[in-house]
């Protein structure tokens, strides 16, 4: 399987500054795991997940 590494670290990057408190561009997180799930079939579960924490819904409920 070829991963797209630059769609990764991206994403990777996005999800270390949401965990260190900082303010992310969750549109921009969902749609690299949206990506992702198509081009990388064995992490989709992961990456579904990823979609579903950047969900709309799921920021109204965390606020």
């Amino acid at each position: 399987m070829q991963y797209r590494w630059e769609e990764i670290d991206q994403l990777a990057d996005i999800l270390e500054a949401e965990a260190a408190g900082h303010k992310v561009d969750e549109a921009k997180a969902r749609d690299l795991a949206e990506r992702l799930i198509g081009l990388c079939p064995d992490i989709a579960r992961t990456m579904s997940r990823v979609v579903e924490r950047f969900a709309p819904a799921a920021a109204a409920v965390a606020a």
